[in-house]
């Protein structure tokens, strides 16, 4: 899909198009270090496993497979039977399999035009929980549309932990991006040439694919889009993040549903916000009211931005229907969205990291016996495991 669009610059004043200035350099070169896990979030039919299974046996280590939708925990652990791989896998299903409630997820619950029926921060806060329990020290988040990650840089990524808190892979495939950042992407395309040549929007690192110290113990997933930015905001002030190596991400149409847009805005808005506070040096606790008041004016100009510059184009694809549609339901949504909903979700995230930071306060650090005596402390009944066992060194 490309725009007949003159490449322009975004107004930095409505819209920053790159955060990745936050991101920090190591200070050497890499220390090769093992993977713990490979930790997966799964949907997507079995085979978008091949590439985890395949990465976990290069690396000498196994996968932790959280599954719904299409594809099922005993279809996981029957692939790493297959390759030889060690697979934990489990069923997720609404049961809160030992979870703490999360405030932020009942302020979602009360707002329906905020709601956002995913499952993926519960599988990846299970396996933070699973990942703990067994004294594991370094694990490898990958979601099951990445590919094409390079073991050493794995093992890079592992031994800059301890430096950086969280170290993520430069995804070198199709963008990660909001519906509304893609918009701006495609109106940097000069559809004469076919080549990108005013990509304003930048990628950030994402847990898509992201080295994570275990030993956090204060951060956590909250169910909302943009959840692997609050992960980042809630290591703390000091937090470091890093990055290395490479991976990449499947194409998808971030336009072939504009119900899309709507199921983002708010965490987009969100996270956005707060990571312009960041940019500008400033602290989280500057997301008082008036500031939230100051950001969505600036977030409603930067949807208008997009939609006047949409509608200016001339278009050589007939789904710029479908652009305009995710656009306008960018808006709806924004539209619902006041200054208060922010003041108040923030404060219940910071109270969920609290929730989190006393939940795992009153259970083991680790347990001797490693994943196996994780399993049995935790008592997930519809837990199944490959019969390669899991690599002795832990």
């Amino acid at each position: 899909m490309t725009l007949d669009a003159q490449p322009q610059p975004i107004d930095p004043t409505i819209h920053h198009p790159s955060h990745r200035h936050l991101l920090k350099k190591p200070t050497g070169p890499a220390r090769h270090t093992s993977v713990d896990a490979v930790i997966v979030p799964a949907a997507r039919p079995v085979d978008y496993l091949d590439n985890a299974v395949a990465l976990a046996g290069k690396l000498g280590t196994g996968v932790v497979a959280m599954c719904s939708g299409a594809v099922t925990a005993d279809e996981a652990v029957r692939l790493g039977d297959t390759n030889s791989v060690p697979v934990i896998a489990l069923d997720v299903t609404d049961e809160p399999c030992g979870l703490p409630t999360f405030s932020t997820s009942e302020f979602l619950q009360n707002h329906s035009d905020f709601a956002r029926p995913s499952d993926t921060s519960r599988k990846r806060n299970l396996a933070l929980l699973l990942s703990r329990l067994a004294g594991w020290e370094r694990v490898l988040f990958l979601d099951d549309d990445i590919y094409d990650v390079d073991p050493a840089d794995a093992q890079a990524a592992a031994g800059l932990l301890g430096e950086f808190d969280v170290v993520g892979l430069n995804n070198e495939g199709y963008p990660d991006n909001s519906v509304t950042c893609h918009v701006l992407r495609l109106l940097g395309y000069d559809a004469a040439d076919r080549n990108v040549v005013s990509c304003e929007q930048v990628q950030f690192v994402g847990v898509g694919g992201m080295a994570v110290s275990i030993k956090l113990d204060c951060s956590f997933f909250p169910n909302i889009y943009n959840q692997d930015w609050f992960f980042i905001l809630g290591l703390g002030e000091s937090r470091r993040i890093g990055v290395t190596g490479s991976m990449k991400q499947r194409w998808y149409d971030p336009f072939e549903d504009p119900d899309r847009a709507r199921r983002e805005e708010f965490g987009d808005c969100l996270a956005e916000g707060l990571f312009w506070l960041l940019d500008d040096g400033q602290s989280l606790k500057h997301s008082d009211l008036g500031y939230w008041r100051e950001f969505i004016d600036r977030r409603k100009l930067f949807l208008e931005y997009l939609s006047s510059r949409v509608n200016e184009q001339e278009f050589d694809h007939a789904a710029i229907a479908q652009i305009r549609a995710s656009l306008a339901r960018s808006q709806e949504v924004l539209a619902e969205i006041q200054p208060e909903f922010c003041v108040e979700y923030v404060e219940r995230w910071r109270s969920d990291r609290d929730t989190w930071r006393s939940f795992l306060e009153q259970r083991p650090a680790s347990l001797c016996g490693g994943s196996d005596a994780a399993l049995e402390y935790l008592g997930w009944g519809a837990v199944i495991k490959s019969s390669v066992s899991w690599p002795t060194r832990f």
